[in-house]
């Protein structure tokens, strides 16, 4: 009976002994697996990217796309994993897709007063970034000049015009 009771608690050891390695292997295999560096994505074509990270055995996912004038469209703009930061082989990284900058018909607006154009642009949902006030001997005060994008063009957010101040003040005077 005693030695039954000592093989059973021999048995017992051997098993616990062989629990206890392979826990340790598999948490070993399981937290130590290959890690790759995160590579920087921002202004990467798409389709390389994919290329890339396939190479690191790294998944990707497209979170979503923005407008942005710096970046062309179907490229990166932003990643959610910074790059040099060390990564497991088998991670997600999660990735915005630039649409490039925000295309918009231009209204022709020279020939017409800074308040008709803005009342003009604001219709349309756009808004002038810059306005440069010039005299000139042509056109009267208040009457736009030139403009940025030109109505030939298609143009984004950033509109810039030309004003006149009337003439020069040393022509009136004479």
């Amino acid at each position: 009976m005693i030695t039954k009771i000592f093989k059973v608690l021999i048995y017992l050891v051997i098993l616990l002994i062989i629990g206890i390695v392979s826990g340790h292997f598999t948490f070993e295999l399981l937290s130590y697996g290959r890690t790759v560096v995160m590579p920087e994505l921002s202004g990467r074509n798409i389709e390389d990217v994919k290329k890339l990270l396939s190479s690191k055995k790294i998944n990707l996912r497209v979170d979503g796309e923005m407008h942005d004038v710096h970046i062309p469209e179907g490229h990166i703009l932003k990643q959610d994993i910074p790059p040099g930061n060390k990564v497991k082989e088998g991670r997600e990284v999660g990735i915005i897709l630039s649409k490039g900058p925000r295309i918009r018909n231009v209204p022709d607006l020279t020939g017409n007063t800074l308040d008709a154009a803005e009342a003009v642009l604001k219709e349309r949902g756009l808004k002038i970034n810059r306005i440069i006030y010039v005299h000139s001997n042509f056109a009267e005060k208040n009457i736009i000049l030139a403009q940025r994008p030109e109505p030939h063009e298609s143009g984004g957010d950033a509109f810039k015009i030309v004003v006149s101040l009337g003439k020069f003040p040393e022509e009136e005077n004479r």
